[in-house]
């Protein structure tokens, strides 16, 4: 391993020198960045670099370090045993670093790793989670003592870590902007991070991560917020005390007005609080609201992973039984609690993937409780279970169905692996007359489609 640290250096000359002393290369003639190339590439052996110390001279030296560091990348690129960390965060233009919506954890909220306490350095294995190169890659650092093997698991892809230093493991992510599931595998075994974010999904908690920058939409801005609040309330379909997770917008306490309710849904293995802590609603509402862009409303978030008894001691999925919790508890609840407009008007529903199958079964089976509705990822057919009950769309079918909507939005991303799906319930749009926005973005089945269609759906509602 060759630690170098440039933070002392202020010509190109001094850099040559300095590069050919640490590296042990040959004495060049001028400044010639082929030189560590062609030295490098022939290397035997493993070898691991790491460099520090970027951003205190690149004022000096412009931008011939970063092309030291394109030229390390290039030869890490095709040597074998050549491994390089550099050890720089982004440059400090990139705003979106510091925003709180970026380090928002569902179990607590995660701040900027602290790398000193007055004039004590904090130890390198606490400076853990992910962070950026000096070129902008993504990377992950986190320390396991005594492992042999680590690893992520990335939308099916595996990336093995490297051991960098004795406990200290790091992996880079090549990955687009946006939001990732990620399985971390410690010598085999699965594990959770608290260095990293953790929200529920996978029917567990989870990790995930936030690769920037994010959508500018989804950030939280200097506006007035809305708050969360989490309440309880006594269901009679399930028989126990259940949550539910409510967005209530800025001013709610101060104006004394009645306000409209959207009904919005996880999808499956998730929880409440997916639309929150994945999902970023609250912010992505609380900058529409002060943009003049959507209606103030309450968003009102349930657990519809409604689990029951089949036989003694087993628990399985009743997805179904949520539709009744919604309609005979949910709402009296939240109309009871708050001031809200109790009419078919003012009240929407939506979700995602399992979520948009119990907003269509809803608007087939219950068709006087909404009159708008979104799908995202969405189906307008129900697909789980052996013989799943689709009798709601005998409803749906009907013209007087279209007649009383003021919206049916369905959203999906071009890269979904439903896509079939999709294409078999625009065919039953089409064969029906049934009317929608229908709305296509890059993307798959996940969060980075799902914020776009909430994004483009909450300006659309009780207008």
């Amino acid at each position: 391993m060759i630690k170098l640290n440039f933070a002392g250096i202020h010509t190109r000359q001094e850099l040559h020198e300095y590069l050919e002393e640490k590296l042990q290369l040959p004495r060049s003639q001028g400044e010639s960045l082929d030189n560590i190339y062609d030295f490098l590439t022939l290397a035997a052996g493993r070898l691991h670099i790491i460099v520090e110390g970027m951003s205190r001279n690149r004022s000096k030296l412009g931008g011939y370090m970063d092309g030291v560091v394109r030229t390390l990348r290039a030869a890490e690129a095709v040597t074998e045993g050549l491994t390089l960390e550099v050890r720089e965060q982004m440059d400090a233009d990139k705003e979106w670093l510091d925003n709180p919506a970026v380090v928002e954890q569902s179990c607590a909220y995660s701040r900027p790793v602290m790398v000193e306490m007055g004039d004590t350095p904090v130890p390198a294995s606490g400076q853990e989670g992910l962070m950026y190169r000096a070129e902008g890659m993504p990377y992950l650092r986190l320390c396991f003592a005594n492992a042999v093997d680590v690893q992520i698991d990335i939308g099916g892809i595996r990336y093995p870590f490297l051991e960098t230093d004795k406990d200290v493991w790091t992996v880079d992510l090549p990955l687009d902007p946006g939001f990732y599931y990620v399985h971390l595998y410690v010598d085999n075994c699965l594990v959770l991070s608290p260095f990293l974010p953790i929200g529920y999904g996978h029917c567990r908690p989870a990790n995930y991560i936030e690769v920037g920058p994010m959508e500018d939409f989804c950030l939280m801005k200097d506006v007035p917020h809305g708050t969360i609040r989490h309440e309880y309330f006594q269901s009679r379909a399930t028989g126990r005390t259940e949550t539910c997770v409510c967005y209530v917008p800025p001013g709610y306490d101060e104006s004394g007005a009645e306000y409209p309710v959207l009904y919005l849904q996880h999808g499956f293995g998730e929880n409440e609080r997916g639309w929150i802590w994945q999902g970023k609603v609250n912010h992505i509402m609380d900058n529409l609201l002060a943009e003049g862009k959507a209606v103030p409303m309450l968003i009102v978030m349930a657990n519809g992973m409604v689990m029951m008894e089949s036989d003694p001691g087993k628990l399985c999925l009743r997805h179904e039984l949520f539709l009744e919790e919604l309609a005979q508890d949910i709402i009296p609840f939240i109309e009871q609690k708050y001031r809200v407009k109790k009419d078919r008007q003012h009240r929407a529903m939506a979700g995602l993937s399992m979520g948009s199958m119990q907003t269509s079964m809803l608007l087939g089976k219950r068709p006087e409780l909404f009159a708008w509705a979104g799908l995202f990822s969405g189906f307008m057919h129900n697909l789980v279970g052996e013989h799943p009950d689709n009798s709601h769309l005998d409803i749906i079918k009907k013209p007087e169905f279209s007649q009383n909507m003021n919206l049916l939005f369905r959203g999906m991303g071009r890269q979904d692996d439903f896509w079939k799906n999709f294409e078999e319930d625009d065919a039953f749009c089409e064969e029906y007359g049934v009317k929608c926005i229908r709305r296509e973005y890059e993307g798959g089945h996940d969060w980075n489609v799902w914020r776009k269609c909430i994004h483009d759906f909450l300006p659309m509602l009780f207008v």
